[in-house]
């Protein structure tokens, strides 16, 4: 599956010929195309200052809105900022990265459940 998303673009397309398009409020973080399931995830801006815990959106092939991704565990909800990154790793698997306010995180998101597995700390 093709996608067409350029940085600072406020719009995604994927599928056969751009069929499906998805316009945001602020141009997306990171967008990704999903394997197993087959998908698109788009990780939604932090602008606008406030957290937004769940602003990782997993979307299937023909544009339905799948899951968003949870944030992971932490102590503190109080903590929680939001997802900044997805991307490949060069062997392939989908990770993805979560902002705190006491250190980022990254894991590997369950594209079924929406849970980020193998959490350890970003840098």
């Amino acid at each position: 599956m093709d996608i067409d998303w350029q940085a600072g673009s406020r719009t995604v397309r994927w599928g056969d010929g751009a069929a499906v398009e998805k316009t945001f409020a602020h141009p997306p973080a990171s967008v990704v195309r999903c394997v197993d399931p087959p998908g698109v995830l788009v990780v939604e801006s932090l602008e606008g200052g406030s957290p937004q815990p769940s602003n990782a959106v997993v979307f299937d092939e023909d544009g339905t809105e799948r899951l968003r991704l949870a944030p992971p565990e932490l102590p503190e909800p109080s903590w929680r900022i939001g997802y900044y990154l997805a991307y490949e790793d060069p062997q392939g698997r989908l990770l993805a990265v979560y902002a705190t306010r006491v250190g980022d995180l990254w894991g590997r998101p369950d594209l079924t459940t929406g849970e980020l597995l193998d959490v350890h700390e970003w840098r």
